[in-house]
Order: structure tokens, then C-alpha cells, then sequence
């Protein structure tokens, strides 16, 4: 080959190369903003997540209200809208809803539809999930189970939403973790961590073979047990590809976040309430933003002790440093029956009023 003819080789050669890399590094700069766009985001907690009922009923609304709470209506989804919350997270729990074939019975699914269609009529982005569905139990006796189980169900929900566009999200599993063992809310076992990582794989690659916008959607993946740990961070996988987010739960410090017999008072001068926070953002900005990947804090929350303004200082101190890193952070709201045990709730679904309502301005206007 003669000289100018194999310099303008090379040259095409690095430009395809570079090329290619400066796409790679688009889309996940592209990523990296699309969470960071979403804002502060609610959960519809405790509400198509019910399972194991002690009775046999396949009527959706015996499950939606076996926790305490009403039937999920297109209003209620508008008043958390309007009050300034921008994502919608969908827990829901299939297991008692597929049959021996691993089919999902269709009026489940037609009501998991039609609350998805309630929150994007709304103006939501939305997230769905696997909730508390036992069969993703992370060993590796399990994992063949496990395995087509995921399969199985990934693939008839990304059929049924396979024309709906990037509002919609999908998350694999909800803090997977070695359920009744001494390893169980810690960061697993690294036998855990991996069957962990290939259910994420399985989940992936079942979404993205199912056409449609399938091939696009974000889809969130938890490392074990979706635990603010270090150990489980640093063994979490991220599969091949584009447009994936960890997902991950923040309710530290236990004593003021989760005890109900805890403090009620947060403080942000004291290393003993910031020290957990503190290394959950580093660990995420190491492992994860650093790297462009992004994350959403799928679940965070603080019980209420009557202590609001407690609670606003903690929530500041978390989205302020989430902010700064692009992290969106959804806050977890199980409900409940109204005039009984409030916990984590903001908003009274039985009479369409903000039981906090400071407290909900905190987290909205950032």
C-alpha cells in the first residue's frame, strides 16, 4: 500500500473508531440527563403489590385494597401531579397473578395497564416493577426458577406495553435479597450478588428481544437487595447496552428514618445522622455517575414521629446532594387507612388531602 493511500487509511480508520466512541459516550451523557431531568418522583405503595392473601380470589380490586388502601382512581394520580411530583412508581406483585403456565391472568394485567394509563394521562413518567414476588430468591439453586420466571413475565409485559414510548419504565426486581438469613438486609453474599446480576441480565435481554419501543426503554436494575452498601455496589454488574439506571433505597439513618422508637430529631452537623448518607452519595458518584451511569433513588422516606420539620431538614440534606449528582429520588408512600397508623404517608387516599403538606413543598420545589 502506498504512503498517502495508507494515511488516508488510518485516518478512516480513527475516524470510525472515534466515531463509534463519541455515539457510546452520547448516549450515556443522554442518560445521564434524562434522570437528571425526572425531579422528585411518588410511589403508589401498598397497592398492587398485596400478595399471599390466605384465600383464593382472582378479582384486582380484592388485591388493591387488601392493604388498607381505596381503589386507585385517575384523580388521585392527578392530585400528586399537580402538587409538583413528576415520577410515578408502580409497585406491583405478580406471582399470585400467573398461573401454572406462567401466564398472567388478564384482568390483573388489564389493571396494571389501566393505572399506567392513569398516571401517563396524568402527565407521569412511570415506572412498574416485580415487587415482592418470591421466586427472584437470589441463590444458586434458585436461579434456573428464578431464571425462566423472569422471563416469562418480562416478556408479557413488554408485549402488552410494547407501543408505549419512553415514559414508561421498567424495573426488574425489588430489593432481591436472601429473605430469613443472616445475610438478608446486609450486602448479601457474593454468590447473591451474582445470581443478582444475571436475573438483571435475563430481565434485559428478555425486554429488549420483545420489540416495539422495547429496544429503547430505560430500564432500572437494583444491585442486592438495592441496599445503600458499599460491597453491594462494587459487585453489581451492568449489563451490555444502553439506557439502564440503578435503582437503589435510601431510609438512613434507621434510627430516625425507620424506627418508630428511634429519634425524632435529624441533625446535620451530627457525623453520627450524615455519616450513612454521606457515603451512599460517594459510593454512587464513584461507582456509578462517575462511570455515566445513572441512578434513581427508587424508594426513600422518613416515618412520621410528628416531627415535619425533622423531616424537611433530612429530605433537604438528601435531595440537595442528589441534585448535584443528577440522582431522582422517589418517595415512599404506602397509604393506609385513614385516621390509623400514618408511617411514611403524605397523601390521605380516602379523602384527597396532603397530610403534610410542608413537608411535600420541601420535596417539589428543589
Amino acid at each position: 500500500m502506498k504512503s498517502g493511500k495508507c494515511f488516508r487509511f488510518v485516518v478512516v480508520l480513527l475516524i470510525v473508531m472515534l466515531g463509534g466512541f463519541l455515539i457510546s459516550g452520547w448516549t450515556a451523557k443522554e442518560d445521564l440527563r434524562f434522570v437528571k431531568s425526572l425531579g422528585v418522583g411518588w410511589n403508589l405503595g401498598n397497592t398492587l403489590e398485596p400478595y399471599d392473601l390466605h384465600f383464593e380470589t382472582s378479582d384486582p380490586a380484592i388485591y388493591e385494597t387488601y392493604w388498607n388502601n381505596p381503589i386507585t382512581t385517575k384523580e388521585m394520580l392527578q392530585d400528586i401531579k399537580q402538587a409538583g411530583f413528576s415520577v410515578l412508581r408502580i409497585p406491583v406483585t405478580w406471582q399470585d397473578h400467573m398461573d401454572d403456565n406462567l401466564q398472567v391472568n388478564e384482568a390483573w394485567m388489564d389493571r396494571v395497564q389501566q393505572v399506567v394509563d392513569y398516571g401517563l394521562e396524568a402527565g407521569f413518567y412511570v415506572i412498574i416493577n416485580a415487587h415482592h414476588d418470591q421466586w427472584y430468591y437470589p441463590d444458586e439453586e434458585n436461579l434456573p426458577r428464578a431464571e425462566e420466571m423472569m422471563q416469562a413475565l418480562w416478556r408479557q409485559i413488554a408485549h402488552r406495553f410494547e407501543s408505549y414510548d419512553e415514559r414508561l419504565m421498567f424495573e426488574s426486581m425489588n430489593e432481591p435479597r436472601l429473605i430469613g438469613t443472616d445475610k438478608e438486609w446486609g450486602s448479601g453474599t457474593p454468590a447473591a450478588r451474582d445470581v443478582v446480576n444475571k436475573l438483571n441480565v435475563a430481565f434485559v435481554e428478555t425486554v429488549r428481544s420483545a420489540g416495539g419501543e422495547n429496544a429503547k426503554r430505560y430500564l432500572l436494575l437494583p444491585a442486592y437487595c438495592a441496599r445503600a452498601e458499599t460491597a453491594a455496589f462494587e459487585g453489581f454488574y451492568l449489563p451490555k447496552g444502553s439506557r439502564m439506571i440503578l435503582s437503589v433505597h435510601l431510609y438512613t439513618p434507621y434510627r430516625f428514618a425507620q424506627s418508630s422508637s428511634g429519634t425524632d430529631v435529624f441533625t446535620p452537623e451530627s457525623p453520627a445522622d450524615t455519616e450513612a448518607i454521606d457515603q451512599l452519595f460517594s459510593d454512587l458518584k464513584r461507582l456509578f455517575i462517575d462511570k455515566k451511569i445513572p441512578v434513581i433513588i427508587t424508594e426513600f422516606g422518613a416515618v412520621d414521629k410528628d416531627n415535619e420539620q425533622q423531616r424537611i431538614i433530612w429530605a433537604n440534606y438528601i435531595l440537595k446532594k442528589a441534585k448535584k449528582l443528577g440522582i431522582s429520588c422517589l418517595w415512599w408512600d404506602a397509604g393506609g387507612d385513614a385516621g390509623k397508623e400514618i408511617s411514611y404517608s403524605l397523601y390521605d387516599r380516602y379523602t384527597r388531602t396532603w397530610r403534610f403538606p410542608k413537608l411535600v413543598q420541601a420535596l417539589v420545589n428543589r
